[in-house]
């Protein structure tokens, strides 16, 4: 039996008006697999605006992208490999090594027209506006008793981007007496050397009795942004982002997390710990250091004091193994981020001579040899309000400061797991020869009729759910609504847009484990 299953790809590039090359797009993605024959058909149409040759890679995962290992023993044929012109293009494959794997496949399409990446014009995409509104949304007590309920939305915030970033997403819990913590994790599989980890990571818990805008919402929103800018590309190597819990109760979420959840075959190439990066004071007299700090480091204890102790810079905190990732972060921010000062310390050993630089979710991975990086404000060494209930954003937090740190992050990140000048995407489908069926995918059809405004038309021709869930999102990744539909088969069904500008937008369709996206066009 024949079934084709096709992708209409969400494009998420943000094109520039500038001569910049333009990266490649995927427009379709169809993948027809015939099992009474053992082969498949994909069908995919790329549009490059230079006309670019391209490089074209087809993989296939069985464990929904966590790796792509299989992808060896499926022999293929047709239009892959370099050079690809763009266009209608095919790819012919023998399945047979499929046939006796689990139901749920799934095939990841990339291209690539091997230019060079405009860095400057990625880290330009963070946007401080969106940063305050996520931060204003996770503020609250997050804290497993004294403030459950807002570290229950915290979790479902990070988890839903994940997803709606098209990421493997996995929890790994971490059990701490009466309670169950929760490690999110979101993994954008690289495309050559998967086994290679860039991290960015931020604890989203707080203490009992603080509202955690800076400790540690601050970390939390700016590994969000990173997600979201970083989510659309694809990277050579694995990109992750972990929101760690526990953090407050010492270091539980993180310690468990190395000690556990890192693969044997894994080589962590870097992390980048965002600790409070919200703070900022240009008055002086507003940073503080810890004691002996000038005997430790005595050339950035001389830089503070020549600024008459302003708090106004970054520090970028890596042990004595980890001096080229700190290296690699100074020197773009530097590059990309010129108004974002950055103070680097090069920590003795795993730092156990300064313990107050050991008291966030790095130190773990210092503990294992690791290369990581704790970027702070400096907590209670400039922000007052630090674990008391004056931890709020309300005119306290610098959002250009805090973008700046994140666009630092986003570079070094760039650079470290090699972004590839080119589009993604995946489509599952099913092994028919395996006992175990899943349900038939839904047939979904969302359109505009000439002449309606704020509004557009969902057609349900079938779908085997009983409930859909839409988001729409801005061509950043920004979801502008969510809504629930209860599945009738022939239905149509009008989902209101008000106020909503003409332009492209992005439609993510869930039904059981299944998304479907695509573009679409409102007036």
């Amino acid at each position: 039996m024949q079934k084709t299953i096709t992708l209409l790809v969400a494009s998420f590039w943000v094109l520039s008006l500038s001569a910049q090359n333009q990266p490649p797009v995927i427009q379709t993605f169809t993948v027809s697999p015939d099992w009474t024959n053992l082969t498949l058909q994909i069908q995919y149409e790329v549009t490059d605006a230079e006309n670019d040759p391209l490089e074209v890679q087809i993989q296939f995962s069985h464990n929904g992208g966590k790796d792509y290992s299989i992808t060896g023993s499926v022999p293929v044929s047709g239009d892959f490999g370099f050079p690809v012109q763009p266009g209608m293009r095919s790819i012919q494959c023998d399945i047979t090594a499929l046939a006796n794997l689990p139901a749920a496949l799934s095939a990841r399409l990339i291209v690539d027209d091997k230019q060079s990446f405009d860095l400057q014009s990625l880290v330009n995409q963070v946007d401080s506006n969106r940063i305050r509104a996520d931060l204003e949304y996770l503020e609250g007590v997050r804290h497993r008793t004294a403030g459950l309920a807002q570290l229950k939305n915290a979790q479902d915030t990070i988890r839903n981007l994940f997803l709606n970033q098209g990421f493997v997403y996995e929890e790994q819990t971490v059990p701490f007496g009466n309670y169950i913590g929760k490690n999110l994790i979101g993994n954008h599989t690289g495309t050559f050397s998967a086994e290679k980890v860039v991290i960015n990571d931020a604890h989203y818990d707080t203490v009992s009795n603080a509202p955690g805008a800076d400790d540690n919402g601050s970390g939390t929103v700016g590994f969000m942004e990173a997600a979201r800018i970083l989510g659309p590309y694809p990277f050579k190597k694995t990109l992750r982002f972990i929101g760690f819990d526990l953090e407050e109760s010492g270091l539980v979420g993180s310690i468990r997390y190395v000690s556990q959840g890192i693969p044997a075959n894994e080589q962590i190439e870097g992390v980048f710990n965002h600790e409070m990066i919200g703070y900022w004071s240009d008055e002086p007299n507003s940073q503080t250091l810890p004691q002996g700090f000038s005997l430790v480091f005595p050339a950035a204890a001389a830089a503070v004091a020549a600024n008459q102790y302003r708090g106004d810079f970054i520090t970028n905190v890596g042990n004595t193994n980890s001096q080229p990732l700190a290296l690699l972060f100074s020197n773009s921010a530097q590059q990309y981020v010129p108004d974002l000062k950055v103070i680097t310390l090069d920590v003795p050993g795993n730092g156990q001579i300064v313990p107050d630089l050991r008291r966030s979710d790095h130190t773990p991975f210092w503990e294992a040899g690791k290369q990581a990086l704790m970027l702070t404000d400096g907590a209670n060494f400039r922000n007052e309000c630090y674990h008391t209930p004056g931890d709020t954003l309300n005119e306290k937090l610098n959002f250009t400061f805090l973008s700046n740190v994140v666009k630092a992050t986003i570079a070094a990140m760039a650079q470290l797991a090699e972004i590839q000048h080119g589009d993604w995407a995946t489509v599952p489908f099913q092994n028919n020869v395996s006992t175990v069926q899943a349900m038939a995918p839904c047939i979904l059809l969302p359109y505009q009729l000439d002449g309606q405004s704020d509004a557009f038309n969902l057609q349900i021709q079938t779908c085997a759910f009983s409930e859909l869930n839409v988001l729409l999102l801005d061509m950043k990744g920004t979801v502008i609504l969510e809504e629930i539909i209860q599945v009738q088969n022939n239905d149509i069904h009008t989902i209101q847009t008000p106020s909503l500008p003409s332009g492209i937008y992005v439609l993510n369709i869930r039904y059981g484990d299944s998304v479907q996206s695509q573009k679409i066009l409102l007036r």
